[in-house]
């Protein structure tokens, strides 16, 4: 999602030539003698052609999501974070059109927590929408803006170069001024803001943005949160509580991106993924999947969040293991943090008498097996609003 391989026929229905000037935030990659490009679009670049990508129609998108709304109850999920349309500078739509179409037909299986694209901010505001909107089934978000890019194309924004890389701080998707003056102007909304921001300045500059605006007295209500916080400078691990930002994270990144990690921020990845540094300063985590980047399976999540260990078991005795979690805490991540991120923690994310029955049944109780055995728990059942979404009616 923050960079695409296209090739030249894409480029020239999209209008990009030696002559076309980078967008800020973004990268073209280019040929060293003629400056053509190569097809390689980088962060913001990417709009160029995702715009000119035709839509799909309403009833093709939808066939799509029965097939992922079947996946995800099969996983045991009852409900999701939807990040929105953030590839089009257009803002999209689509998805937000397409759930409300399904409940009509009763065929939206999960709770959806529905993001705004920054493009459809300023709409957003303009009717009056605010954080909270909706019901128990479709819920209005928080808006996705961008911080910087990632790690495997080295685009995340970094205080001290890549490894190997001397000229290399990664890219900043967005100005400090535009950062500031988007995340205030939907805190005095009453829309809550998620960042990505991978780097350990672009978290910086994200709490910054955060503090800027609570000592202006803006939006300290609104349940904040960064996306991914991948690597942090030490400094800045007690801010989270400070200001009370959630950490909303995906521990299944820390397994798949170790060695990458190790590679290009060497010593600075004992803050990687830092859940437990995090969590034992008192910030609130909210796990996920980052799907469909990663596995959307909770359970894989949940394994490494608890061992750093890949499926294979490597590396022996986990990557930086001072960073692991319980399972009872990595649970409650999934669960209540994600719940509380998305302002429902009264209706949602436990087993308590008067909320919502959402659940699901597993083979193994994965309380009480070695964590090594969690990735061989199966989902019997997924219960949604009280019904059978997944498994046998003899349960």
């Amino acid at each position: 999602g923050h960079v695409i391989w296209v090739n030249s026929e894409a480029l020239r229905r999209a209008g990009i030539d030696e002559d076309t000037p980078e967008p800020s935030g973004g990268v073209i990659e280019r040929e060293p003698q003629t400056g053509q490009p190569t097809g390689i679009l980088k962060e913001e670049a990417m709009h160029l052609v995702c715009d000119a990508i035709p839509s799909v129609r309403p009833e093709e998108r939808q066939a799509a999501l029965r097939k992922a709304l079947a996946e995800a109850q099969e996983l045991g999920i009852t409900g999701i974070h939807d990040c929105g349309e953030w590839q089009s500078a257009k803002g999209g739509g689509e998805s937000l059109s397409d759930y409300q179409q399904m409940i009509g037909r009763d065929e939206l299986g999960l709770r959806v927590f529905m993001m705004l694209s920054r493009a459809s901010l300023d709409e957003a505001i303009k009717v009056g929408l605010r954080s909270g909107f909706g019901d128990s089934y479709l819920r209005l978000g928080n808006v996705k803006l961008f911080c910087d890019g990632t790690l495997g194309s080295q685009t995340a924004e970094m205080i001290e170069p890549f490894l190997g890389q001397p000229d290399n701080k990664g890219v900043a998707a967005i100005s400090q001024e535009e950062l500031e003056g988007t995340v205030g102007r939907a805190s005095k909304a009453g829309i809550a803001c998620s960042v990505h921001a991978i780097g350990d300045r672009a978290n910086r500059r994200v709490l910054d943005a955060f503090e800027k605006q609570g000592r202006a007295g803006v939006g300290r209500e609104l349940r904040h949160r960064i996306e991914h916080v991948q690597v942090l400078h030490r400094d800045d691990v007690p801010r989270f509580k400070e200001l009370q930002v959630i950490a909303s994270m995906q521990p299944i990144h820390a397994t798949q991106d170790m060695y990458l990690a190790d590679r290009y921020w060497g010593q600075r990845a004992e803050l990687a993924y830092a859940w437990r540094s995090l969590l034992d300063s008192g910030a609130r985590l909210a796990f996920g999947s980052d799907a469909p980047v990663e596995s959307p399976n909770p359970l894989v999540g949940i394994h490494a969040a608890v061992t750093r260990q890949r499926a294979d078991g490597e590396p022996v005795g986990g990557w930086h293991p001072e960073q692991r979690l319980t399972v009872s805490e990595a649970v409650n991540a999934y669960t209540l943090g994600a719940a509380y991120a998305s302002g429902t923690e009264r209706e949602r994310g436990s087993l308590t008498p008067g909320k919502l029955a959402d659940l699901v049944i597993l083979s193994q109780d994965i309380f009480e097996i070695a964590p090594q055995e969690i990735l061989s728990a199966r989902v019997l059942a997924t219960v949604f609003d009280g019904r059978i979404v997944h498994g046998s009616e003899d349960l």
